[in-house]
């Protein structure tokens, strides 16, 4: 009888147990994906976004470390959802962002990185403002040569650059001091903006005034250029 009895317990203990184990382990999301700038000015705020799946479909949510001592945690997403967040670095420098994807029961992916620069020294002889440039324009014409630049009437401004620039904008400061305003944007080759066009009092678009070139090839790599120069309006 007494052996009946702990056969009898044996086999309820067996089926049992495995019923009280948690069976459903809890499995962190992939390793993210990061897109973004790999270069820039310091100062100027950029925009990350990141992406990760998790294995058991649970939520998710990003965290960065920017590389600098600051830190930030994105709001939790579904699963294969992508994120953004944005920073600026305040000092010249190389910084590595990394980010982890953690879920909701709190499992945390391997972490992933990438390296950005502030700022980034990239060749003129890759991206050069080439008109107007040393000389006297009328209308667009090159009409004498001189050191500086002098626009007189509607100008063609054109920009040089390597095969795999794929954005140029072409910027004229405020007349507040507090920034520069992108007039112009061209997407394909050959890159450049027609100035003929007298804008509003908060343009600096006459007298003495800065051009700026800003060019971005497909690895978010910045090149610009700038010059200075006398312009009157006909």
């Amino acid at each position: 009888m007494r052996k009946i009895l702990t056969i009898f317990i044996a086999i309820l203990m067996a089926t049992t147990i495995p019923l009280m184990m948690d069976t459903s382990a809890n499995n962190p999301p992939e390793k993210p994906t990061i897109t973004g700038p790999t270069s820039g000015e310091t100062g100027k705020t950029y925009t990350y976004a990141v992406t990760s799946t998790d294995p058991d479909g649970d939520k998710i949510f990003y965290c960065f470390n920017w590389g600098d001592g600051n830190e930030f945690c994105t709001d939790t997403v579904n699963s294969g959802e992508s994120a953004q967040a944005s920073h600026a670095w305040s000092e010249d420098g190389t910084y590595v962002i990394t980010v982890t994807a953690t879920d909701e029961n709190g499992a945390t992916s391997e972490p992933a990185t990438l390296s950005v620069k502030m700022p980034l020294s990239l060749p003129l002889s890759d991206f050069k403002l080439t008109k107007p440039r040393h000389g006297i324009y009328i209308f667009g014409i090159k009409v004498f040569p001189l050191i500086g630049q002098i626009v007189i009437g509607d100008i063609n401004v054109e920009v040089k650059t390597k095969d795999d620039i794929i954005r140029v904008e072409f910027l004229l400061p405020l007349t507040c001091g507090c920034g520069r305003e992108i007039m112009h944007v061209d997407t394909s080759p050959p890159f450049e903006w027609n100035w003929n066009q007298d804008y509003d009092d908060e343009i600096r678009d006459e007298g003495f005034t800065e051009l700026i070139v800003r060019g971005y090839d497909s690895n978010y790599n910045e090149y610009k250029e700038g010059i200075t120069l006398y312009k009157v309006r006909l």
